[in-house]
């Protein structure tokens, strides 16, 4: 092509004008910085949102299937051993909760106590955010806490004893109220160091032993699901609801945490929006550049036009050279900004004062985000050169 001939000889060759070199090289510069920081607050709120998800997959199954209606049902209104063949599930486990008081040390608290069985910590990797303990230590009648509701109790170390209470509503009576409430002793057999919600919520223990409490003996509060990675997830929640029957949904984790993903996401969104207006602001710094070469190349243009060179031809010329500075802005910037990720991931260089798990901030480079904040970036750089050049070729031609 013709034209980007003499666009890339004008971008690289010496100009006439030291002062056109200074303001191409701010051009450049002018693009880079606001490519660099979408690149890294888009990386930044991607991992940011992986790590809020994989916080969350420890507590919250793939999916649960749970009563419509009460708190409860009955064992044998669910068929677990079909559930498990369901084509895309990996392992299923069924548990019971209820909220609970606890009292340790002279200390009380209420949270909701889930009894899970052996085969929970198949579907939900709560282990990996054991900081004390183990989450084997359940089996024996031990209780596994959140450091939150620990600390409450001031009970953070292993075999701290605490004892449960819970409402007995088959057995509460107006005359004898105490009738009506279960007692059971377990002692601390793990902490459970998370996010500040994880902390202050989670607590596990036997189903039998949860079941025992509340006087609920053969029933459930619901069935948690892991599916195997690529499982289509409709088609397992359709064929899920379907074997339950009626009286029973299935919620997903997403539906469950539809808020905070809607959020994240909006906020995703106007972190975006900004870069796009700043990479607006920005991309004006071509138009100087541009005005510049064609206000020195106007003897070249005149050579141009009577050797029979169309208005077209050099109007796409220097459109190319504002493209071109736009795309080597643009380069610089994404490399910058994909080098300061990468150093993020490998150095941790952003660190999280305060945090309980995480030392230093999450990135997570996005081949999609990437490719899109260089499409923003090119596509106003493009805009801007056409209008720059239409307006300036008028009045000099």
């Amino acid at each position: 092509m013709l034209w980007f001939k003499f666009a890339r000889r004008y971008m690289f060759s010496p100009k006439s004008h030291s002062v056109i070199n200074i303001i191409a090289s701010v051009s450049v510069i002018a693009v880079a910085v606001p490519t660099a920081a979408m690149t890294i607050l888009l990386a930044m709120f991607g991992g940011l949102g992986n790590t809020i998800a994989d916080i969350y997959s420890a507590v919250d199954a793939d999916m649960e299937l749970v009563a419509t209606r009460g708190q409860t049902f009955r064992c044998e209104d669910i068929d677990t051993e079909a559930l498990a063949a369901v084509e895309g599930v990996e392992h299923i486990a069924t548990y019971i909760e209820q909220e609970v008081m606890a009292t340790a040390n002279g200390r009380r608290t209420t949270f909701v106590l889930r009894g899970i069985e052996e085969e929970y910590t198949q579907v939900l990797p709560i282990d990996s955010y054991v900081a004390r303990g183990n989450t084997q230590s359940i089996a024996q009648g031990r209780i596994v806490l959140g450091y939150g509701i620990a600390s409450e109790l001031q009970a953070v170390g292993l075999g701290s004893e605490i004892e449960l209470y819970a409402l007995n509503r088959r057995t509460l009576s107006t005359l004898l109220p105490l009738s009506g409430i279960s007692r059971e002793k377990v002692t601390l057999g793990a902490l459970v160091l998370s996010n500040s919600d994880i902390n202050a919520s989670l607590a596990l223990a036997d189903i039998a032993l949860v079941q025992r409490l509340l006087n609920h003996q053969g029933r459930l509060s619901g069935v948690a699901i892991k599916l195997r990675d690529g499982a289509d997830i409709l088609a397992a929640e359709r064929k899920i609801e379907s074997l339950a029957g009626e009286g029973f949904e299935v919620r997903t984790r997403e539906e469950k945490n539809a808020s905070m993903n809607a959020i994240l996401r909006m906020e995703k969104s106007v972190i975006a929006l900004i870069g796009v207006l700043i990479a607006l602001v920005a991309t004006f710094a071509i138009v100087g550049s541009v005005v510049m070469l064609i206000t020195d190349k106007r003897r070249d243009i005149a050579t141009l036009r009577a050797m029979g060179a169309s208005h077209r031809l050099v109007h796409h010329i220097f459109v190319g050279e504002g493209v071109l500075l736009t795309a080597s802005g643009c380069i610089l910037g994404l490399l910058f900004g994909l080098g300061f990720c990468l150093g993020q991931q490998r150095f941790g260089w952003i660190a999280m004062p305060g945090a309980s798990m995480l030392d230093s901030y999450p990135v997570e480079i996005s081949l999609g985000d990437t490719l899109l904040v260089a499409a923003i970036i090119v596509a106003l750089g493009v805009a801007i050169s056409h209008l720059t050049v239409r307006k300036t070729l008028d009045k000099n031609l």
